[in-house]
């Protein structure tokens, strides 16, 4: 502080020992970076700001276990070559970031090849104005081993982005007001996110080149433009999706080359179309999934299935129940005649509740020879799962 022995933040990382804690009283700190290059705790007290001036980054961390607990963190460098972060860990093991608030950074928190840290009780507000310019709110690249708790991000590119990055375990977060994605998995396999909220985000998640992923108790919802999706799964395999809200979305689920995964008890609500499962997807399992309120329940661009559909609730299913087991007598053809052809031909959109696409559907229940008659849930509910 202005009265103590160190006046600045890197003079008093300089002259601590390893192990040290370093505190920092309420004032506005304008040092850029903040360079640690040893194990110690730098503790704010009354939430100091540490104003990066646009420069570069504004705390830069290049040391195994670093704390870094309590500050506000603002205006961080922007650069067309360089990812300038509000903190910036490169090279390090064992960090923990907790209770910091970071305002008009480019990058909020920047990982590479950094193992085993923890990221709890944060917030970055970006300040990205195109997908171009704009950095992602919290950014893992080839680090693993990582817990990311309880943190809100809005307003980046991506809220929470992970590339080449495993054993990660992402709880309790709220990330909305991305330009491009909530959260996005680009190679980044054997995960697990729980819990979290996405909403009014282009996209809520992406999923991308990945494996054995474990998605349970999120709420995807308000993704509302042309082709946003709640959830985007590509080129995935053998993940699980269970427990889930999708709502108010254009497109609640979109699956593009995904094999064997478990789509489970997950509620499907108030979508325009409930999930859109491409032909290139195989040997996947949609059970026990509530769809309800959507203007389409599925869609796909082939005739062929390959995917297994069973004990799903529909609402627009009107078969009966005449030996009252719970199940419908029929099976039920979620794919309609215009949800097929538009997904081929999105342009036939403008003809949406026209009399003659209402005349094309009746006929085509009652005679199908154009929708896919083998995608088809055989054992449709009667009533709606409490999940």
């Amino acid at each position: 502080c202005e009265t103590c022995s160190y006046k600045t933040i890197q003079s008093a990382i300089t002259a601590a020992n390893t192990n040290d804690t370093v505190e920092v009283k309420r004032g506005i700190y304008k040092e850029s970076p903040i360079l640690i290059t040893k194990s110690i705790k730098l503790k704010g007290i009354e939430s100091p700001t540490l104003d990066g001036e646009n420069k570069e980054h504004v705390v830069d961390i290049v040391s195994d276990n670093v704390i870094v607990d309590g500050f506000t963190i603002i205006n961080s460098g922007v650069s067309d070559i360089r990812e300038f972060a509000g903190i910036h860990v490169e090279n390090a093991k064992g960090c923990e970031l907790r209770n910091n608030t970071l305002e008009n950074n480019t990058y909020g928190f920047y990982f590479a090849k950094t193992t085993d840290c923890i990221l709890e009780n944060n917030s970055s507000i970006g300040n990205a104005k195109d997908e171009i310019s704009g950095g992602n709110g919290i950014h893992l690249w080839s680090s693993n081993h990582f817990k990311i708790i309880k943190n809100k991000i809005s307003k980046h590119r991506d809220g929470i982005y992970f590339e080449f990055s495993t054993e990660l375990l992402i709880e309790e977060n709220e990330s909305f007001n991305s330009i491009r994605y909530g959260m996005h998995f680009m190679f980044a396999s054997n995960n697990k996110f729980y819990k979290n909220h996405f909403y009014d985000n282009s996209t809520g998640v992406a999923v991308m080149f990945s494996n054995n992923i474990q998605v349970k108790d999120n709420l995807f919802e308000r993704s509302r433009y042309g082709s946003s999706y709640g959830l985007l799964v590509k080129d995935i395999t053998d993940s699980e999706f269970i427990n889930n809200v999708f709502q108010d979305n254009t497109i609640g689920i979109t699956a593009d080359n995904a094999t064997r995964n478990k789509f489970i008890a997950n509620q499907i609500l108030r979508n325009g179309w409930a999930f859109n499962i491409m032909g290139n997807c195989e040997l996947n399992e949609v059970r026990e999934n509530n769809f309800i309120g959507n203007v389409f329940d599925l869609s796909t661009n082939t005739r062929e299935n390959l995917n297994t559909y069973e004990k799903n609730f529909w609402d627009a299913y009107k078969g009966f129940d005449l030996d009252r087991d719970g199940t419908g007598d029929k099976p039920y053809l979620p794919v309609r005649f215009f949800s097929y052809w538009v997904n081929i031909y999105p342009f036939l959109m403008v003809l949406f509740q026209s009399p003659i696409i209402e005349f094309l559907e009746i006929a085509e229940r009652a005679f199908p020879v154009m929708t896919p008659v083998e995608l088809k849930d055989k054992y449709p509910q009667m009533k709606k799962f409490a999940l």
